[in-house]
Parts: structure tokens; sequence; C-alpha cells
């Protein structure tokens, strides 16, 4: 169901490619905007409820180099936006830091990478305490494309000042995601290898250290698979990606998901059946004080609950977008239908109020699995 049409930027001119963070309350939306003399990177901030702060968007960084393909990140504090500039001297990846009030902390970009051979399509991830960004990049041959990274600490220092080679293999490899779920982040493009372009990844250490010598095959079905996107869930990331097994000019949305081990995994699967008889509802949500989380099974769900522990007690877990444990819920299974509610307040295991943000509530036990999104508003 869609709420609300929000217009975020309506300028003269053309607003291209965006993308979205959230954090701390609000999302910051970038994106590339042509109303200038070159194409530049502008954002906006806008709230959970749709209301934009900043109509039309600001513009982060003035120069004349053509700004693309703008990509952000958040800390927990503040948000990283990182793009690609190029002019008649060469090719950069650069970034600014952005505070959730607006304010734009870097006078002059963060240069991540510059030099005069093709740099494109970077991707950006937060975690254990600095930023990872990735970027296809020609520096070797000049023209085939391979993958290089960089950590960026939340000061906005560059680490890896040469880069970390994550894979020059022969080839093109390009399109890169990241995510970040511990202990390593994760990393997942396109590589043209084959005769068709199949889906990769390596895993990379928070010490910038590429832990997977040999690039993790993800998909290697007949026909192109391209565009990838990672996202990192509890235990395991969800990679998706553009699909042209049956044909390119019909391609579909396929999808998997991959452990920290980098072994590529299946979900639990659920016949229909027992999809229709489970539920967990969470109301109100988003929410300020406190929410209501009900958890209903019956019939074949409830049959394949597994034992619990200490004699039927199970629990409903609070994760954060970290997949840190926030709080726990203990749940006590009855002989017949489950229908249980739990009430959190936006507080901790230890009582502490935990910040703004997204939560996930996962109820696990046996073959049954359920989780849903929070948003905790204050």
């Amino acid at each position: 169901m869609v709420l609300d049409s929000i217009i975020i930027c309506n300028d003269l001119y053309d607003q291209l490619s965006p993308n979205i963070t959230f954090g701390d309350s609000v999302y910051l939306v970038s994106w590339i905007d042509k109303r200038g003399l070159f194409p530049a990177i502008y954002c906006a901030r806008v709230l959970p409820d749709g209301s934009v702060i900043e109509t039309n968007g600001f513009r982060i960084n003035d120069d004349s180099t053509n700004q693309i393909s703008p990509v952000s990140s958040f800390d927990g504090n503040n948000f990283f936006v990182v793009w690609v500039g190029f002019d008649g001297n060469g090719f950069g990846v650069f970034g600014k830091r952005i505070s959730v009030s607006g304010a734009i902390l870097d006078s002059f970009p963060i240069v991540i990478t510059y030099s005069v051979e093709a740099k494109y399509n970077p991707a950006m991830a937060y975690g254990g305490g600095n930023y990872m960004s990735i970027w296809d990049d020609a520096r070797l041959s000049g023209t085939d494309y391979d993958e290089w990274a960089a950590r960026i600490s939340t000061e906005g220092i560059l680490i890896d000042t040469a880069g970390i080679a994550v894979d020059t293999s022969p080839g093109y490899q390009f399109t890169p995601s990241v995510s970040f779920l511990p202990p390593y982040f994760f990393a997942v493009w396109t590589d043209d290898q084959s005769s068709e372009a199949d889906l990769v990844g390596k895993r990379i250490s928070l010490s910038g250290d590429v832990v997977d010598s040999v690039a993790i095959p993800i998909s290697s079905a007949a026909g192109q698979q391209f565009n990838p996107s990672i996202l990192r869930g509890i235990d395991k990331y969800c990679v998706a990606w553009s699909d042209g097994r049956l044909g390119y000019e019909n391609s579909d949305i396929y999808a998997t998901f991959v452990d920290t081990a980098g072994a590529v995994v299946e979900e639990e699967k659920i016949s229909d059946t027992v999809n229709k008889e489970m539920s967990l509802t969470v109301n109100p949500n988003p929410f300020s004080t406190t929410t209501q989380i009900v958890i209903s099974l019956s019939g074949k769900a409830q049959r394949m609950q597994g034992t619990g522990k200490n004699g039927g007690q199970i629990d409903l877990n609070i994760y954060g977008i970290q997949g840190n444990l926030v709080k726990s819920f203990s749940l006590f299974t009855p002989h017949s239908s489950l229908i249980t509610t739990v009430f959190w307040d936006g507080t901790d295991n230890l009582g502490n109020e935990v910040p703004s943000g997204i939560y996930f509530s996962v109820f696990k036990d046996g073959g049954i699995h359920i989780e849903k999104k929070i948003l905790l508003i204050k």
C-alpha cells in the first residue's frame, strides 16, 4: 500500500540516480542534479512522516567536475556521501560527511582515490568503526575494470591510501555492492571472465585484508547476472540481482543468502499453508514510547514448533540494524495454538533507552522463523 507521494526535488532540470540512507530519525536522500553547468551531487533530509526538510536539496560540493553515482552510509552519528568526480584531468572517488542536522562537516572533499584511469560505481558500508568504499577501477590496464576498496575513518581520514586490491582477475569486474555483518565486510560484483557475466564476492576483514584469495561464486546460472545489491540480515547477507537466464531483454530479479563463512545458503522454507497460519504483527509501527508485538501460530505452524528451551520456553529477540542483540523476551508455548503478546518500550536488556532507528523483531523456533522491521522514532 502506497501511503503518499513525496516530492523531494522538482527543480526545472533533471534529477537522477537517487540514493537513500536512514539514520537517527531522518533519511538522507542524495542524487545527481543537472541544474548547474556541470552535474553535481545534491542532498535533502526527509523525516519519517514524509516531511522534506531541505526543499529541492542542497549542493554538497561546489567545483567544476562532473559528479555522478552518489552513495551513502551512516555510522550512528553522521552520514558519509561518496561520489565519482571526473574532468579532463582524471577520475576520482570523493566523499563528504554530513551531520543529521544537515551540516556539511568537510570543507573540502575527502579524496579516496584519484588518477587518470577511469573509476566508476562506488558502493559504501559502515561497520566495526570505519567506512568501507569499493569501486570499479581501471588503474592496472587502463581499460579493464577491477575492484578496489579503501577504509575511511569516521573522522574522514583515508586509512588505505594506496587502496585495497579486492579483485584484479582478468577481464572486467564491475558494479559492486558492499555490506557489513560481523566480523567481515562482504563485497559482491559482476564478473565477466566466463562467456556470460556471473556474480561473485569476497570478504574483507576490519583490518582491510581480503579474506578470500579466490572470489566466492554466488550465481553462475546461464545468461547474464548483473547489478547486484547486498543487504545484511541478522545472521546472513541477502544478495539480489538482475538475471537474464531467461533472456537478457526480459531480465528478472533473483536473490540468495550468503553466510559470514562465505557459503551460499538456502533460507528456511515453510509451505504456503503454514505461512497463512503464522504471523508477527507490530502496532503501532513506527512508535515512540511503546509498541505491541503479537505472535500468532496455529495449525500446521504450531506443529512445526521445536521443543524450545527450559520446557517450552522460547525467545522473541529485538536486534539493531548492525545485528546486535538489543532485547530478549522469554515466551512459554501452550499445548495448542500460540498467541502471545509482548510490549517493547524502546529499552535494551539493561533497561537503557535505545536511540531512534530501525530494529528487527525475530521469532525463531524449530521450523518457524518470522521477523518484522520496527521503526523507533523519538
